[in-house]
């Protein structure tokens, strides 16, 4: 979460010159994104608009901090979002993939970034993950992703990034950085840990359907 918002210009602190400080958050009451609510708030940006998937997950997105927070399951997500920030935002962080990237990018203000780290809405769900048409379908998926005009980069003063931490093993420097900060804000009782649901080991299967329903919260930790 914490390098996400070091790409996206927000972090150090006082780093980021530009006139607009919205940031729009998606899937905010996850793992990652209940981490990058919080961080937004300590580093100043406002509004911190959070979008969840179902109702239940909304009063646990406010109670980590965001200003607006957006049901996509029951009003238009992009009406919301432009309501909450006409003049677009800053940062958008965006782990979904196919079905929001596009319009992500439209929602930037000049100067804003995209921060890409994962494509969950292009992958098989649930027990259809078996289904070799499923497979297929993500296929076509992948043929629908957006391309980004270089161009259109240079005109609109935008920016889209990405990254995957699996690949920062090397990258002990950075990440000893970005570790050290967020311990001392947990140390300061500025940073709560992700809700956290347990689950025994031999119910591994539950709880892979349970993250895959998108209707948790939090992490999901398998004891052994």
């Amino acid at each position: 979460a914490l390098y996400a918002l070091q790409l996206s210009g927000h972090y150090p602190m006082n780093n980021y010159e530009g006139n607009n400080k919205a940031i729009l958050i998606h899937s905010a009451a996850g793992g990652v994104g209940s981490m990058l609510v919080q961080m937004s708030k300590l580093l100043g940006l406002h509004p911190v608009v959070g979008v969840v998937g179902s109702t239940s997950k909304v009063e646990a997105a406010k109670d980590l901090g965001c200003d607006v927070v957006i049901d996509k399951s029951s009003s238009d997500l992009w009406h919301a979002a432009k309501k909450a920030s006409p003049e677009g935002y800053s940062a958008i962080m965006d782990a979904n993939g196919v079905s929001t990237l596009q319009q992500s990018y439209d929602h930037l203000c000049p100067t804003g970034r995209l921060v890409v780290f994962g494509f969950h809405s292009n992958l098989p769900m649930g027990r259809a993950m078996l289904s070799p048409m499923e497979w297929f379908k993500m296929a076509g998926k992948m043929n629908r992703m957006p391309k980004f005009d270089p161009m259109d980069l240079v005109v609109s003063n935008k920016a889209v990034l990405g990254f995957n931490l699996s690949f920062f093993a090397d990258e002990k420097e950075l990440v000893t950085k970005l570790f050290d900060q967020v311990c001392q804000w947990l140390e300061e009782d500025k940073l709560q840990c992700p809700r956290v649901v347990e689950m025994e080991m031999n119910r591994v299967g539950e709880a892979h359907s349970l993250i895959m329903s998108g209707k948790s919260i939090g992490k999901i930790v398998c004891k052994i």
